[in-house]
């Protein structure tokens, strides 16, 4: 598939390998993950504009304020961080009819998102999406934090296996 446009606002990944994921917050507009030195890594969506009427929210670190009151939600037994993977999707408009649904002038367009490699051949414009990070650990286990492929500004986290597969099947590892 050649892409339109690639786009990545977490340009220098934050290696996490051999640190401890105690405890997680999990807002709608961003994740916040608890390590095990105390340390706190947040992650939040970045809007880019790609096309008219069309916006891609890639994943991003994010600050917050010093003295934000986190909500921490602990884990059972903290994640041990032995890889990582970037996730990714793509994302495409296709052009709609106008039957009177939508407001204002055309032509209109409905903006899907799918894994890797699952556009339709006649999308006009594919981008693809740095859409988050899959911590691996011990047995199996690990979390995805990325944005949410039907809702701008949205961070989504999983770390029950359903949850992870669920996220996956509209996104892929690289």
């Amino acid at each position: 598939m050649a892409y339109t446009n690639v786009v990545n606002s977490y340009d220098n990944p934050l290696s996490l390998t051999g640190r401890l994921v105690r405890a997680f917050v999990a807002e709608d507009s961003f994740v916040a993950l608890l390590l095990d030195t105390d340390e706190v890594v947040n992650f939040a969506t970045d809007e880019v504009v790609v096309g008219k009427w069309f916006e891609v929210f890639p994943i991003r670190l994010y600050e917050l304020p010093p003295d934000y009151k986190f909500a921490w939600n602990e884990l059972d037994e903290p994640i041990e961080v032995i890889g990582s993977m970037q996730v990714w999707r793509e994302e495409w408009q296709e052009s709609v009819a106008d039957d009177g649904q939508f407001m204002g002038a055309g032509p209109h367009s409905v903006q899907f998102a799918a894994a890797l490699g699952e556009a339709p051949k006649t999308a006009d414009s594919v981008v693809k999406v740095h859409a988050g990070v899959k911590l691996l650990g011990h047995d199996g286990r690990c979390l995805v934090v990325c944005s949410s492929d039907n809702s701008p500004y949205k961070m989504d986290l999983a770390i029950d296996k359903q949850d992870v597969e669920q996220i996956m099947k509209s996104h892929t590892c690289q």
